[in-house]
């Protein structure tokens, strides 16, 4: 079979119609990692006007030293989380941070300023958004987690909403319930007037571009870490590398942690930053192997390497992802049609392994299941959003990768294009 090139990749996306309600069944276009990056440094370098650079801090987080930078220390944050977060650290006494005032999820009156006293993880977040803004509700579950009771009265997720097609309070609410959020008493999702919203986003120098045509969205991945006195103190970067949930939680948590006074200041549980991140599935590149225990298959481990010599289709979900939920009956389905080809399910970072297994059950999965607990497997393939299918030659090398949510059809389409011998037929 033939291995692919760049010039086989897929692209099966169908965009969101402009209805009044927002329909689900497609992925929407990827968020702007890049530009979240750059203008992590925008906002450090240009609109508050100071330069960083990282290092050893003479204060140890639990022994493991810290960055310090231009007198701000965060002795929790080693460089390898700091490079985790795309860090950019402000000067020990910061910057005053825009006050804005908003409605959260609930239809309550919600403002930067009521959180005084309390340290603040400001993102802006797309209250339509299936892919990259998912990873980001994925890390705030665990983060919340990792902060424990004593951190999560102290530490507040505050996130504004990007997109200006969908500013009812509705939306952020059902975003938050269906990304396991809206548990969480420490979470608030604001929204307001399209005026309300662009008039923050240019205060805190946030990308929003919006296409009134078919009501899509791309904007920064900014994150600002704000302490208790209302100060800016750093700025990160919500890109792919937050897939790695567990460190990248961790250090969102520690470093909220650490902008607050050292006597109100408590563990952070989680793994710290190792250094090291994935080196992606290239296309026509050989895919990383992983060995995973399997989902409701107590002491079973699933082998990647083991099933050379069939195609193989990874997809990647998690419970929590909407557009995971509504995909899976197909990939259910088309996995019945033929065994030629190995269907392995990646359960990333799951917010409830009961959740999943129960989701799994419904959708009449018969395919394993590999729990990637922490999200290494997919931090690993450099999975940008949820859901993602990596489709992997006989010979374990990448075929195509694709982004967002895939039908029965365009999933057949796909397999009979690249794998003719072995794909099921149109039913």
């Amino acid at each position: 079979m033939p291995e692919s090139t760049d010039q086989d990749r897929v692209v099966l996306d169908r965009k969101e119609q402009p209805d009044a309600a927002p329909d689900r069944t497609g992925p929407r276009p990827l968020m702007l990692i890049g530009i979240g990056v750059a203008l992590a440094g925008i906002l450090a370098v240009v609109l508050f006007s100071t330069t960083s650079t990282s290092g050893s801090g003479n204060k140890g987080g639990a022994g493991q030293g810290g960055v310090n930078v231009s007198g701000a220390t965060f002795p929790g944050i080693t460089p390898a989380t700091a490079n985790l977060l795309a860090l950019s650290p402000y000067p020990a006494s910061g910057r005053p941070a825009p006050d804005f005032h908003l409605t959260d999820q609930f239809g309550h009156p919600v403002s930067l300023s009521q959180f005084r006293g309390q340290s603040v993880v400001l993102s802006f977040n797309d209250d339509q958004c299936t892919d990259v803004c998912t990873l980001l509700a994925e890390d705030v579950v665990r983060a919340d987690e990792f902060l424990g009771a004593a951190g999560r009265s102290r530490v507040t997720f505050l996130s504004v909403n990007v997109n200006p097609f969908y500013p009812d309070v509705q939306y952020v609410k059902k975003w938050s319930d269906d990304n396991a959020l809206g548990g969480l008493s420490n979470w608030y999702f604001g929204t307001g007037s399209v005026a309300d919203l662009q008039a923050i986003w240019k205060a805190y120098g946030v990308f929003v571009g919006a296409d009134a045509k078919d009501k899509s969205v791309t904007h920064g991945t900014v994150l600002a870490f704000i302490g208790p006195t209302g100060n800016i103190q750093a700025v990160g970067d919500f890109g792919l590398d937050a897939v790695d949930v567990d460190p990248y939680s961790h250090g969102m948590a520690q470093m909220a942690v650490d902008l607050l006074p050292s006597s109100q200041q408590m563990p952070v549980a989680g793994p710290q930053a190792s250094g090291e991140s994935g080196t992606g599935a290239g296309l026509g590149q050989q895919a990383p192997d992983f060995h995973l225990p399997t989902l409701g298959r107590a002491g079973q481990e699933l082998d990647l390497a083991a099933m050379r010599g069939q195609p193989v289709v990874l997809n990647f979900w998690a419970s929590s992802c909407p557009d995971c939920r509504d995909e899976l009956a197909a990939f259910a389905q088309v996995a019945r049609e033929d065994p030629k080809i190995r269907f392995v399910g990646v359960d990333v970072a799951d917010p409830s392994a009961t959740a999943a297994a129960s989701l799994a059950r419904q959708a009449g999965i018969a395919y394993p299941v590999a729990v990637d607990h922490g999200g290494q497997v997919a931090s690993s393939y450099r999975i940008s959003g949820l859901p993602t299918t990596v489709f992997l030659n006989a010979a374990g090398k990448v075929s195509v990768f694709h982004p967002g949510a895939l039908t029965a059809e365009q999933l057949r389409y796909t397999l009979a294009q690249f794998f003719p011998g072995d794909a099921p037929q149109d039913h």
